[in-house]
């Protein structure tokens, strides 16, 4: 009867589970460009809601300033990733630079860009590309809902 493993089978177990962690960690690696992209989504998204159904001039003067606070994101890659750093996750964001400018959502959830005014309102599909390691992807922002969602290439 046989007591103890081989030397020769050790060595074949040892080499199978090593051929097991390689696969099994290529599929763990972080994919930074979709992350950042969730993470930008998730901030455009943010403002969407918080926009909705806030008044952002003072109520019956046509020419007051408009609150930014309140329903507006400024997509800068720079000022993102400072927001994001300042958050409780401390993401790094890793896309290459890019700078869409101010994008605000009306109490109607309607896109504008830089301010709150008719002639700012989005009418067509915005288009938002980010790329990383020579990888794109694209967030698209719909014109009267403001919906915005990712688009795989």
């Amino acid at each position: 009867m046989k007591q103890a493993f081989t030397l020769l089978e050790l060595i074949v177990v040892i080499v199978i589970i090593g051929i097991m962690a390689a696969v099994g960690s290529s599929t763990f690696r972080s994919n930074y460009l979709r992350d950042d992209v969730h993470f930008i989504l998730s901030k455009i998204q943010e403002a969407h809601f918080r926009g909705i159904g806030y008044e952002h001039n003072d109520f019956g003067v046509e020419e007051s300033n408009p609150d930014y606070n309140n329903g507006c994101i400024n997509l800068n890659s720079s000022l993102l990733h400072e927001s994001a750093a300042a958050a409780a996750l401390h993401y790094n964001l890793h896309v290459d630079s890019f700078d869409y400018g101010i994008l605000c959502f009306d109490a109607k959830g309607r896109p504008h860009l830089d301010n709150f005014k008719e002639s700012t309102l989005l009418t067509t599909q915005k288009l938002l590309n980010f790329t990383y390691s020579g990888k794109s992807l694209s967030i698209i922002i719909e014109p009267v809902s403001g919906y915005a969602i990712i688009k795989h290439q």
